[in-house]
């Protein structure tokens, strides 16, 4: 996908992060070595940056209702792509984050208690090796920068242009309609939620019946509640 430009970030007066909280949190980048303590806000709560279908609040809050909205911000020198294997779920390739020099992410910056880190990550599969934690900092409108915890898929999937995009690697429609929802209700710039339309898709509704917010929570209270230790393909941020 094209970057959007490098310059300062736009500031909006509904998202700019007090001066006590837009301080970067201590520590170096890391991946799932450590993860307890990522993306660490206070002793009892942590931020997490979410960039596919977790902007939307409906979504996250289906396991994680704790979860409270703290901005938005900018993952520089990473690229938005959509990797392999596919989400049952959702019918189709989920989304991932890509280290790469140049590019750069908008998502959603939520603050969660630590009782739902678990959930989370169960959420996102990092039990089955499904996504890994990382370390993220991500910069904020305010021109400060946080250190959040985020996901990317164990399968990092080689840089194509969408036209060039295979169709094992195309999001469903469905998915594709939640992330765009979900960017809008984030308030990310327009220029990339343009970025994200432009994403190819592969036309599916999801799952027969399709996929929607309603089913999907049935089924992961479902699968909570179960005592079946089986793992599943998780839902994909």
């Amino acid at each position: 996908m094209p970057r959007a430009g490098r310059g300062p970030l736009p500031l909006r007066p509904l998202l700019i992060l007090s001066a006590a909280v837009a301080l970067t949190l201590a520590g170096p980048d890391a991946d799932s070595d450590g993860a307890d303590s990522v993306g660490v806000l206070a002793e009892d709560k942590f931020l997490y940056f979410a960039y596919g279908s977790n902007l939307l609040a409906r979504r996250l809050l289906i396991l994680n209702p704790t979860a409270k909205r703290f901005g938005v911000g900018q993952l520089r020198d990473y690229r938005l792509d959509f990797s392999t294997p596919p989400s049952k779920r959702w019918g189709g390739a989920p989304a991932t984050v890509v280290p790469d020099p140049g590019e750069d992410v908008w998502g959603a910056i939520w603050s969660l208690d630590m009782k739902d880190r678990d959930n989370l990550d169960e959420q996102e599969g990092v039990g089955t090796g499904w996504y890994r934690v990382f370390n993220a900092t991500v910069l904020t409108p305010a021109g400060g920068s946080v250190r959040c915890r985020c996901y990317m898929m164990g399968v990092v999937p080689a840089k194509v242009s969408e036209a060039e995009r295979p169709a094992e690697r195309q999001p469903s429609l469905v998915y594709k309609q939640v992330v765009l929802a979900g960017a809008a209700e984030s308030g990310l710039p327009a220029d990339y939620i343009a970025r994200l339309r432009a994403v190819r898709d592969n036309g599916s509704p999801g799952v027969d019946p399709p996929v929607t917010l309603e089913s999907l929570q049935q089924q992961q209270l479902q699968e909570a509640q179960s005592t079946v230790a089986a793992p599943v393909a998780p839902a994909a941020r």
